[in-house]
């Protein structure tokens, strides 16, 4: 939308704004060089000096030729096509932001951010005086010392009144952005980093429902959905092309978490991304091959849907989660079995009461909602208030299937032990725990789950899921983000065992209570970080995220290195993304490694000298725990964890 420059507001909101200047460059493009679209990191002028060329500001063509000048907002796109042998021009990126001590009362009806984002182009009256600032900047800028950086700042005041005054002559269109084109190019150049709408608000000036609403009113899907889609595509690639391991990977397209690659990918494309690999394998041969058909060219082929996730957002802050796919119907091997169940039901005699012989099957009771009935009829209800409303639910189930498998640590815990849960139940610390205990795997197998006749199922917050399950047993939604005693004290009431819940949080605290002084004696004010490996180029540090972190941070209230403290802990975020270059920033005096990756071909990547220097490493202070069930968070995981805290750091 174009619109004539109002130059009296914007030296208003100018004259309020504090201005740093980021960068100054001089480029020069020749004929024949290829040129990649560039996101502004940044606002910036772009003067051009020599050449003509056709440069493209999000989708916006402005024929340019020398001393043309134009500016464009953060996350602009940026194209250059090329119509001369030579092309030269300056890019100045400046960021602006308006203090709270600014008269705010005077700029309440004016958009603040607005002239630092908007998007024009012209040719100044009197281009010399520009040039002549511009070189001056670089020259300058090149120098990198404070002095002169301070100059630089100067300048640029100097060039912005140049340029307004100059503005001020002469009518100027200016182009409001296109927002949505410039989330789509964002996500496309940084879907591995956590990204999330709050995140997007910020470096877009935006609120976060308005972003959210303008997005899905002008692309039909929300912004994680499209981020979702890029992170698969991308996926999609590298298991195609290259041999990269799942950890790699789903590090690569920003998922620190490969599980919840694995269950987002499944979710996503209807495959696991072994299934898809193997697939594409297949399909390649195939291809090669001349009698075979690849599928009717009459039949329409089954479309898979993307995913409505609404939870990935809050992956980015957790990193854990689920996602919530459209609504579609039950399907149909369950809607099958239902029906079958109901015919058997139906045609045969009254089951009996007294648990004889004569006891008929389970089946599915509409009034009960719940598919495993009792020797002694319906079994009482209570009324459970879980994330997804309230349940109706046994008061003293019997027959639980954890497709929450993370959280299966505090059935154990209350002396509970599921008939079927998912694959993140089984690991060193329930070994042993967990016999003839069903393992349904990382998806939801409905038949499967049906099979086992439950009278309780607990899962992710996944509307979807949750719809689906509930036609077979009452269905209870968990999720991370609540503090240890208090979620063991809500599957205490979900069961019925709300005394054991309390028994085992007193013997928690009294271990806590004993260990705490032994451990802060030897640690002091030493520091303690907690790493994992992603890559052979990246890893992450935690905070009170699983790994011991609960327990390390929480519990024993153990120092992180400041840097820790503030990206991990502080931002709520609970993990960071590092590289090695950073590593001696993070290290703490005190290092604990979870080594699962999930990818028993992942290659260590703490080594080198980088690594061996860290006083950690040469005071033998670093702990490695290669199980599973160390980045989970639930009793079972945190009590094996606390015994490996205390004697790594003790012992």
């Amino acid at each position: 939308m174009k619109s004539i420059l109002n130059i009296q507001e914007h030296l208003l909101i100018w004259n309020c704004a504090a201005i740093n200047v980021m960068d100054v460059r001089h480029i020069v493009v020749q004929a024949g060089e290829y040129i990649p679209s560039y996101l502004l990191p940044a606002n910036a002028f772009l003067y051009t000096t020599q050449g003509n060329a056709t440069v493209i500001l999000d989708g916006n063509e402005h024929a340019t030729k020398p001393f043309y000048m134009l500016h464009g907002g953060k996350g602009t796109k940026l194209d250059i096509i090329l119509t001369d042998e030579i092309f030269q021009y300056y890019l100045i990126f400046y960021k602006a932001s308006i203090p709270a001590s600014a008269g705010q009362r005077a700029l309440r009806h004016i958009d603040q951010h607005l002239p630092f984002r908007m998007q024009y182009g012209f040719v100044p009256l009197h281009p010399a005086i520009l040039y002549e600032l511009s070189e001056r900047m670089l020259s300058e800028w090149l120098v990198s010392e404070r002095l002169e950086r301070l100059h630089v700042k100067t300048l640029f005041y100097q060039f912005v009144y140049e340029l307004f005054r100059q503005m001020n002559q002469q009518q100027v269109n200016l182009i409001r952005p296109n927002l949505t084109s410039q989330l789509i190019h964002y996500m496309q150049a940084n879907y591995a980093e956590p990204i999330t709408r709050e995140s997007l608000a910020r470096t877009f000036h935006y609120s976060a429902p308005y972003l959210s609403k303008s997005f899905k009113r002008e692309i039909g899907t929300s912004i994680i959905d499209y981020l979702i889609n890029i992170r698969m595509d991308k996926a999609k690639n590298l298991l195609q092309q290259t041999d990269l391991s799942l950890q790699e990977i789903a590090t690569s397209i920003g998922y620190a978490d490969v599980s919840y690659f694995i269950r987002i990918f499944k979710k996503s494309t209807g495959v696991t991304p072994k299934q898809f690999k193997h697939e594409s394998m297949y399909v390649e041969k195939r291809t090669d091959h001349p009698t075979i058909k690849l599928g009717s060219s009459i039949a329409a082929r089954k479309l898979r849907r993307y995913i409505d996730n609404k939870d990935d957002n809050h992956y980015q802050y957790s990193k854990k989660g689920d996602l919530q796919m459209y609504r579609s119907k039950l399907p149909i091997g369950i809607a099958l079995l239902l029906c079958l169940t109901l015919l058997v039901s139906a045609c045969s005699r009254p089951a009996t009461t007294n648990g004889g012989a004569g006891s008929t099957a389970p089946t599915v009771s509409n009034t009960t909602n719940t598919a495993a009935g009792t020797a002694t009829g319906s079994p009482e209800l209570i009324t459970y208030s879980a994330i997804n409303g309230e349940v109706q639910i046994p008061k003293n189930p019997q027959r639980i299937v954890m497709v929450a498998g993370a959280f299966t640590g505090h059935l154990l815990a209350l002396g509970l032990k599921p008939v079927g849960a998912g694959d993140e139940s089984f690991n060193n610390y329930t070994e042993g725990k967990l016999d003839d205990v069903v393992n349904i795997g990382n998806d939801v197998p409905y038949e499967q789950i049906m099979e086992l006749q439950p009278d309780l199922i607990v899962v992710w917050n996944d509307p979807e899921t949750i719809e689906k399950l509930s036609k077979i047993a009452p269905t209870v939604a968990v999720e991370y983000g609540k503090p240890l005693r208090e979620q063991l004290m809500d599957f205490g009431q979900m069961t019925g065992r709300e005394e054991q819940a309390k028994a085992w949080i007193a013997e928690w605290d009294a271990k806590i209570n004993e260990y705490k002084p032994l451990v802060k004696q030897v640690v002091g004010d030493s520091t303690v970080s907690i790493f994992d490996s992603g890559s052979a180029k990246e890893f992450y540090a935690y905070g009170s995220f699983g790994r011991g972190g609960d327990i390390i941070y929480g519990e024993f209230d153990l120092k992180a290195p400041p840097i820790i403290q503030k990206e991990a802990i502080d931002s709520g975020k609970g993990w960071a993304k590092l590289s090695l270059e950073l590593l001696p920033q993070y290290a703490g005096d005190y290092i604990f490694i979870s080594g699962w990756t999930g990818d028993e071909k992942a290659s260590s990547i703490f080594e080198g000298n980088i690594w061996d220097n860290l006083p950690a490493v040469q005071n033998n202070h670093v702990y490695v725990e290669n199980s599973r069930g160390f980045v989970f968070s639930d009793p079972i995981s945190l009590e094996a964890q606390l015994e490996f805290v205390v004697n790594s750091l003790t012992k």
